[in-house]
């Protein structure tokens, strides 16, 4: 099991019907407690066959007892079967944490008693969740053989925080005369970390700059790439003796090797627009889904080979700096920081906000990756200054493919700009802002930033093998 895949807990055998493998169950559940009462048929058929009866004695009409005597037979008979005893009935959301596509559960288990015959559970609908049944409702209508349990799968469809239901059960009696009713059964949000891309870098970090890792450092140490064949000097170990040039020059040679280093990669997401329409992980995304989930590609793969990595979403409420760290704990931490990602109001105070996050300090030798769209100047600009500066930057371009060109369709340009205000003038203001979007690329890349859309495997490696001769190059920088 992967380090993602053990993120949302252990996983279970078998699939769920909806479609995706889920996690470990939650134990348990939350008790319901309610009170047998008469439902509105049944009142109904009381009043009705009442009437009819009455009206056939008073008025000697034989039709009017014909039509009353049935509705009254069922009314006493339901009231003679009421049942006298509450069900003993639990229900539960299955899991705590989700990744995207993956599938929990509401599930209500019912210890029914005398007189119940049938039971039900109903989810409320919310976004970015698919069903099973489509309905979001099941039943059971025989229910006298004992306990039953019943199940309504949801799977999240799309990252963030996601608020699963409410949920309700109720249970019924003989003709539905009576029904014991719950209220409402809430759960906390779920959180859906995103489902990282496929992603892969075979070139290094260029500046590594740590104690440990796989990545080769500039500087000579103990390691495993070889660096050079010297002369023997006191203090060498015996294991580095290279026997091949010894014998053939007469003199002990010895082998030196760089040092392996681990590196330090902060992630900074452009929380500030999301533009594009989200449909989930299985269609089209937006420029903050390929910014999140690319973000978590990264930080999963460069963990994997033992490299720190930091993430600090830029104009997001409530989304603290996560400095950074290692291990599959850090993953955990990682995802769950992106999980939680809002995009900014686009305000004053979302401004400052993102002014006061890129005043942030940024450490020697880290590898600092912008995940943006790139719309944003005060971003592009921070970007260039930590370049001037000699700090290896990347900024990788999330704005989906289709807004890169000022064509839009009406449901394109609906997810920029209100519907009433979705016409040729705005899409002729979104033109403009592409051309000045262009200008801002340019100018961000003559400040030597290197600009690449996100296109999975290899989207960083001829950038890093670019940065990396320049590291070894005399450069001028900006202190």
């Amino acid at each position: 099991m992967s380090d993602t895949d053990s993120v949302a807990g252990d996983s279970v055998a078998g699939d769920s019907p909806a479609g995706g493998t889920a996690v470990a169950e939650v134990p348990g559940g939350t008790a319901l407690s309610a009170r047998w009462r008469p439902t509105p048929a049944h009142t109904r058929a009381i009043v009705v066959s009442l009437l009819l009866l009455g009206i056939g004695a008073v008025m000697r009409r034989p039709d009017a007892v014909a039509l009353g005597t049935p509705l009254a037979v069922v009314a006493v008979w339901a009231h003679v079967r009421r049942p006298t005893v509450s069900p003993v009935v639990h229900a539960w959301l299955r899991h705590s944490v989700l990744r995207e596509g993956q599938t929990t559960a509401w599930t209500a288990s019912v210890e029914p008693g005398p007189g119940v015959e049938d039971v039900g559970l109903a989810v409320t609908e919310t976004e970015f969740t698919r069903y099973t049944p489509t309905s979001q409702a099941v039943t059971v209508g025989d229910v006298r053989g004992g306990p039953v349990r019943l199940d309504v799968f949801c799977q999240s469809m799309r990252w963030g925080l996601r608020r699963l239901g409410p949920a309700t059960c109720a249970v019924g009696s003989a003709f539905g005369a009576h029904v014991w009713e719950p209220g409402p059964v809430h759960a906390p949000l779920v959180p859906t970390v995103p489902l990282p891309e496929a992603f892969s870098a075979r070139s290094p970090a260029p500046d590594p700059d740590g104690l440990v890792g796989r990545s080769r450092s500039r500087h000579q140490g103990d390691g495993s790439e070889l660096a050079d064949v010297r002369a023997f000097r006191f203090g060498d170990r015996l294991r580095r003796i290279h026997w091949p040039v010894s014998v053939r020059t007469g003199e002990l040679h010895v082998t030196t090797t760089y040092a392996d280093e681990d590196s330090e990669i902060l992630l900074l997401v452009d929380a500030m627009q999301d533009l594009g329409r989200s449909t989930g992980f299985e269609g089209e995304g937006s420029s903050l889904d390929n910014g999140v989930r690319a973000a978590a590609a990264v930080a999963e793969h460069y963990l994997r080979a033992g490299d720190r990595v930091g993430v600090q979403v830029l104009g997001a409420h409530q989304s603290p700096r996560l400095a950074p760290g290692l291990g599959t704990n850090q993953l955990r931490r990682i995802l769950d920081v992106l999980a939680r990602v809002r995009v900014a109001d686009g305000g004053v105070v979302d401004e400052k906000r993102l002014r006061g996050q890129l005043q942030h300090p940024v450490s020697a030798g880290t590898l600092v990756v912008f995940l943006t769209p790139a719309v944003s100047v005060q971003v592009l600009a921070h970007a260039a200054q930590l370049a001037r500066r000699g700090t290896s930057t990347i900024v990788v371009d999330t704005l989906p493919r289709t807004m890169a060109t000022g064509d839009l369709t009406d449901e394109q340009l609906a997810g920029l700009v209100p519907e009433r205000s979705a016409s040729a003038t705005a899409r002729l203001a979104w033109r403009l802002r592409l051309l000045e979007r262009s200008r801002e690329v340019s100018r961000t890349r003559l400040s030597g930033v290197p600009i690449v859309p996100w296109v999975g495997p290899g989207t960083l490696d001829l950038v890093m093998r670019d940065i990396a001769r320049q590291r070894r190059s005399p450069r001028v920088v900006t202190r």
